[in-house]
Parts: C-alpha cells; structure tokens; sequence
C-alpha cells in the first residue's frame, strides 16, 4: 500500500477548518464523478479518520502554523502502519 497525503493550505485559518473544507471538496469531487483518480478514496479516508481523531487544542497550541497566525502549508501523511504525521512549512 503506497503512502497517503494530503496537501492543506492554512491562510487565516487553523489546520481543523483546512482539513474540514478539503474533506467537503474531496467529498463534492467524488459525488459529482470527479473524484476518480488520485487516490480520492484514501485522502477522504485519511482525512476522516484525522478529523476524528486529531487533538486540535493540542495541534494549535504546538504551532502558529497549525493555528492560523501564519499562512502556511500543512501536509498529512499516513504510511503503512496507519498512523498519520503533520508537517508543516511557512505558506511560500
């Protein structure tokens, strides 16, 4: 199984609300037949299990990217062993 990502921008927003509106876009993409190709499945899926579980108050308290005080790209990964890892970097 190849590794699952997601791509979030952060711009005057937290990492919950990203991850919240890629989700419904994941999610429009995929009931309108769009969403057919890039591994739409497994992103919804990462995404959803993310949101169910991810402690937010925890991820925006570590980090002002995390939070919305700086523009940023977030990235979620989850490899075979099913855990997934946040990563960021300042928005380029």
């Amino acid at each position: 199984m190849a590794a699952v990502e997601v791509i979030l921008r952060c711009v005057g927003h937290c990492v919950e609300t990203a991850a919240r509106r890629e989700f419904e876009r994941l999610m429009g993409e995929y009931f309108d037949g769009k969403g057919q190709s890039e591994n739409v499945e497994a992103r919804m899926e990462l995404l959803s299990d993310f949101l169910n579980t991810a402690d937010f108050p925890a991820l925006r308290a570590s980090d002002p990217r995390l939070s919305g005080e700086v523009d940023s790209v977030v990235i979620i990964q989850r490899n075979d062993d099913k855990k997934y890892k946040v990563t960021s970097k300042n928005h380029v």
